[in-house]
């Protein structure tokens, strides 16, 4: 998963915090290699990987950065499962592992495999063009340009429904998946279908409608005859944040306003649904992960197909599949999807080809991602950065304010950088709060938090700092920026 992807994108609007509730939340941290290679040596046992995670969490929880629960399972055996932090701080209540947590966009895995059901039966077609499919999608025009197939990778062109309207309204009226349409029926493509990658919440609401259309059922009881039960999901569901479900978390987020108290999410929260939105815990996603590998919900045919990267995303290497991203780690395959939002944080990693499961869930904002970005490069056979030294006076030439250039794939350019130094390290204040760098080299530094973000400087012939290349902080590219005067 890109590790700041939600607190990069909550900036960029002052209402993001609403409006990421279904972002994208890509699987791996790094850019990925657009083929396989040769498996690494592994840097660490299982028992020294389990060790170190224990360590980190326990650290992380302490200084209340994570809540949650996480569970990491080699085949059929569980290596690590524990649970921290609080479901609900009000009344004392502690996480377990057990605990139902938001699934944010986690849920458009379930979406993907109830379309590929339907085609697996022959009641639909990926090249089927919408009309087909719901012949009372209002908007005709749209419906006879677009295919199923492209709303499942996001190449339909459709957009969002989070805006103004969905922000100012209350969350009671979109109880059901037709109560979205008006969000954005009557908006034009984005682009010409199948000719560009853009994620769309609104694209895995129309497949929602799809699947009551061809099935006959809700999407809520698709899902849960069709995929919760025969994988023995008890814990998953889509009910409204209204309806007493026990042992449901409530999630805590800052919101825009890093360091300031965390708050309940609970009046931003629409009732889950295709595009994402309903709870589950660690346990039922590792029982999900195992019967999808284990052919219990699709054949071998079309698991295969879910379980592969179709088209490239904004990020380079990763590719989406069918309601799944797909991309490779230093050479190992990783197969799954995250969900994020405010109070939301949780990810599914399945490695194929070495047996791991890896569930996080989190009540946080962007807490997972410092337990995951670790414990993925170690499982993938990296090695973790070291910091050496470096004097306090060459520490504080880093120091300045760098403004990016515009970003491939955003549409904003991002704000200043700004770098503060000490004697141990730098300080970066860059959308959201301040994060530690520490020196890897004389020009490159990293954060040991989430150590696959990276700040790169360069020089000018006289020695003097003039550019910086910042990794790792949420864009789908580079950011490069200049030193100001």
């Amino acid at each position: 998963m890109e590790p700041n992807s939600l607190p990069y994108l909550k900036q960029i609007d002052a209402r993001a915090g609403f409006l990421c509730l279904f972002c994208w939340m890509s699987t791996v941290a790094a850019p990925a290699q657009s083929a396989p290679q040769v498996e690494p040596l592994r840097k660490m046992s299982d028992a020294q990987i389990i060790e170190d995670l224990g360590k980190n969490v326990d650290r992380l929880a302490a200084q209340d950065r994570f809540s949650g629960a996480v569970l990491v399972a080699k085949g059929n055996k569980i290596l690590f499962q524990r649970a921290y932090g609080y479901a609900d701080h009000a009344f004392n209540v502690l996480n377990k592992l057990d605990t139902k947590f938001n699934l944010g966009s986690m849920g458009k895995m379930f979406t993907g495999v109830a379309v590929l059901q339907l085609v697996q039966g022959g009641k639909l077609s990926l090249d089927d063009k919408l009309i087909k499919d719901l012949p009372d999608y209002t908007n005709k025009d749209i419906a006879n340009q677009i295919t199923i197939g492209q709303l499942l990778t996001h190449t339909s062109g459709l957009g969002d429904f989070f805006g103004p309207e969905f922000i100012g309204s209350s969350m009671a009226k979109f109880n059901t998946l037709e109560s979205l349409l008006p969000l954005f029926v009557d908006k034009p493509l984005q682009f010409e279908p199948g000719s560009k990658w853009s994620y769309s919440n609104a694209g895995f609401i129309v497949l929602g409608l799809v699947i009551e259309h061809v099935s006959g059922e809700t999407y809520y009881d698709y899902v849960r005859k069709h995929i919760f039960e025969p994988a023995g999901m008890t814990n998953t569901g889509n009910e409204p944040w209204d309806t007493d479900v026990p042992n449901r978390a409530a999630g805590y987020t800052m919101g825009d306003s890093p360091g300031a108290p965390r708050k309940s999410n609970i009046f931003v929260l629409q009732r889950g649904g295709s595009a994402g939105g309903g709870y589950s815990t660690v346990e039922d996603l590792l029982k999900f992960a195992e019967a999808l590998q284990e052919g219990k919900l699709l054949n071998k045919t079309y698991t295969d197909m879910d379980m592969t990267g179709q088209v490239s995303t904004s990020r380079p290497g990763a590719k989406y599949g069918y309601g799944m991203e797909e991309s490779f780690v230093n050479g190992v395959r990783i197969v799954g999807h995250g969900g994020g939002g405010p109070g939301i944080n949780s990810n599914l990693d399945m490695y194929p080809g070495l047996g791991y499961t890896v569930a996080i869930m989190s009540n946080y904002d962007n807490g997972m991602p410092l337990v995951n970005q670790r414990l993925q490069m170690e499982l993938t056979g990296q090695s973790l950065p070291k910091a050496v030294q470096l004097s306090a006076e060459v520490l504080k030439s880093f120091a300045g304010t760098y403004r990016p250039a515009a970003v491939e794939g955003l549409r904003v350019t991002p704000p200043a950088l700004v770098i503060t130094a000490d004697d141990k390290g730098l300080w970066l204040q860059f959308m959201g709060p301040k994060r530690r760098f520490v020196p890897a080299s004389p020009g490159t530094f990293f954060d040991p938090d989430l150590p696959r973000a990276h700040l790169n400087f360069a020089k000018d012939g006289e020695g003097q700092i003039t550019d910086l290349t910042a990794t790792g902080l949420g864009s789908p590219a580079p950011i490069k920026a200049t030193k100001q005067p």
